[in-house]
């Protein structure tokens, strides 16, 4: 995976979710695709931001320095396994 980040390439004020969207529907998206699909995969993309942002949210808020690094290393994990599952099943 990349190890490109956000601030690498854009202002802190111009990061968005709708930037990470349309990035992403960009590259899973091809033009024979209907707008349902595109709507559906939206609502999708939102629900795990919005998801993903509260479990954020919770570890600032709510957890211990600890807690919240061994929550991030799971999840990390969890990630790169299912990235390697996927290119595995792409045959990469």
């Amino acid at each position: 995976m990349s190890n490109l980040k956000y601030t690498d390439v854009m202002k802190p004020e111009d990061i968005s979710v709708a930037h990470c969207w349309n990035t992403f529907a960009g590259f899973v998206l091809e033009p024979q695709h209907s707008a349902i699909q595109r709507s559906e995969m939206r609502k999708a993309f939102y629900a795990g931001f919005s998801e993903c942002f509260k479990i954020t949210v919770d570890m600032a808020t709510e957890l211990t320095v600890e807690q919240s690094v061994a929550v991030l290393d799971r999840l990390s994990k969890e990630c790169d396994e299912y990235v390697e599952k996927m290119l595995k099943e792409a045959g990469l």
